[in-house]
């Protein structure tokens, strides 16, 4: 089986997503599909959070559909700050913090599917 670029040293860092379960994407989908999936994910982070929207209402929709796409290619760090997110949203609870780690993980996440896209 191939591995994704994350298994190389010197790569995208490994904690923004699981090394094995990207490559065992790759192997079902090949690297094409894989690289377009992970472009889709990089936009959708970026008009998501880049900027994040002001507006709890919106902002727990737009953690939710990040919840998905993001732990389906294995961003499981993002996925998860998205769902603490999500949840202190809907909640009324204070929402700088997880929005924070959210967009902490967001950018952490862009910047691996950066460096794995110029592998």
């Amino acid at each position: 089986m191939n591995q994704p670029a994350a298994h190389r040293p010197g790569s995208a860092p490994m904690a923004a997503f699981d090394a094995d379960a990207l490559a065992e994407l790759e192997e079902l989908f090949g690297r094409s599909r894989l690289m377009d999936l992970l472009d889709v994910l990089d936009r959708e982070i970026a008009s998501r959070f880049d900027p994040p929207a002001s507006e709890p209402s919106r902002l727990a929709q737009d953690a939710h559909i990040l919840v998905s796409s993001s732990g389906g290619l294995s961003f499981h760090d993002l996925s998860g700050a998205c769902a603490a997110l999500e949840r202190a949203c809907l909640s009324g609870a204070e929402i700088a913090v997880p929005l924070g780690t959210a967009i902490h993980a967001a950018r952490h996440a862009r910047q691996a599917i950066a460096t794995l896209r110029a592998a």
